[in-house]
């Protein structure tokens, strides 16, 4: 299974890279885009909506972020910014809660949820993404934090993990996984400090950013975590082999991105457009 997980991870790592990377803005719009519907439609299954609805969720959650940033782009702040507060707020409750019984009926409450945070991280993503000043590179470290955290969490966890995070959500998450994430998280934020030439003041901001940001991004997966536990599933999908659905893979990104393009814009430097 691990071999299959890297297999499949390392060929999407590199094209993601390069469309981050590439000149050609579009194309990461595009690929974002792409993303949202897949993500959308996997979310509307979990949240209970057949076919019909689900196709309905797609077309409503990917016309969001375009009319956003195509027609009304100086209120993009607050759609990221409420989707960060709402991860702050989510993180509070997942850690005191237990998954209610399984239900495939449809559940209001995470359309809605739905409809705030998967716009709101693709948006943040776009908003780093066209930053003038190496807005390319900030996106790739913000993406890169989540990955290097969940590594980090891996083998850490594997390694010294007895105590359980959220038994009732994740029974594999341990407190010892997550000092591994914010343990590894903090060199590679030290090494991405160095690069992008931060004076003392900034690396701090930013090693304070990145702590948060590993919290937030487990939050994300533990999110997901109920998600798919209410509804009776291992796996929001199949797309990815060895991985699962697109939310399996994207869970940690879409809580991650909105607090980091608004604690970028907040302590290092301005992301959204006046």
């Amino acid at each position: 299974m691990l071999l299959q997980r890297v297999l499949t991870a390392i060929p999407l790592a590199i094209g993601i890279i390069w469309i981050i990377l590439s000149p050609l803005k579009d194309v990461f719009f595009w690929l974002t885009m792409l993303v949202t519907a897949l993500a959308a439609y996997e979310w509307a299954k979990l949240a209970g909506l057949k076919i019909a609805g689900q196709i309905v969720y797609l077309l409503l959650m990917c016309a969001i972020p375009w009319v956003v940033m195509n027609h009304a782009g100086q209120y993009m702040r607050f759609y990221i910014y409420a989707g960060a507060i709402w991860w702050f707020v989510i993180s509070l409750y997942l850690f005191r809660t237990q998954p209610k019984n399984v239900s495939n009926k449809v559940s209001l409450p995470k359309l809605l949820a739905g409809i705030l945070v998967i716009p709101a991280a693709v948006l943040a993503m776009n908003a780093l993404h066209m930053q003038h000043d190496n807005g390319p590179q900030w996106l790739l470290y913000g993406l890169m934090l989540v990955w290097v955290a969940d590594i980090g969490a891996y083998f850490s966890g594997k390694r010294y993990g007895r105590n359980k995070l959220a038994p009732a959500i994740s029974p594999g998450k341990t407190r010892e996984g997550l000092y591994g994430a914010v343990a590894a998280v903090c060199v590679y934020t030290a090494i991405a400090a160095y690069y992008f030439g931060l004076d003392m003041t900034s690396a701090a901001y930013l090693l304070l950013l990145a702590v948060v940001l590993t919290l937030v991004s487990v939050a994300g997966d533990l999110y997901e975590s109920v998600l798919k536990r209410e509804h009776g599933v291992k796996d929001s999908g199949a797309i990815l082999p060895g991985h699962g659905g697109i939310l399996d893979r994207i869970d940690s990104v879409l809580a991650a991105m909105p607090v980091f393009a608004s604690g970028h814009a907040l302590l290092l430097q301005p992301v959204f457009s006046t």
